[in-house]
């Protein structure tokens, strides 16, 4: 006896998003922490440091997870759906945009620190 397929919910999506992007900051987070202690008592990486990007991307989908509520694998069917004129737009878009909020962030930090 097999159970039906249902679709998760879009709280759902949310709570597995908000799990994601937690548990992968926690874990970027402390491996950061171990290579700067490393670094500081003078071990040197001589090699790109893999293990700690893939926490980081676990980050960013739990985070895209969160603020959409739909699940990462669909948005990604939706965006190659799109014509190629039209993802181009939508991610100079999205590009421009990111760019922006950086200036701004960094723009307000440096003005309440000094």
């Amino acid at each position: 006896m097999s159970t039906p397929d249902i679709a998760p919910t879009s709280s759902e999506i949310r709570k597995r998003g908000l799990k994601m992007l937690g548990g992968g900051g926690v874990v970027f987070a402390a491996l950061l922490f171990l290579m700067y202690r490393l670094s500081a008592h003078g071990y040197k990486f001589h090699f790109a440091v893999i293990g700690a990007s893939l926490p980081f991307v676990l980050c960013c989908v739990g985070f895209i997870e969160l603020v959409t509520g739909s699940p990462y694998l669909l948005l990604g069917q939706r965006w190659m759906a799109l014509r190629g004129w039209q993802r181009g737009l939508l991610g100079t878009f999205i590009v421009l945009a990111a760019l922006v909020l950086i200036i701004l962030g960094v723009t307000f930090f440096v003005m309440l620190f000094t």
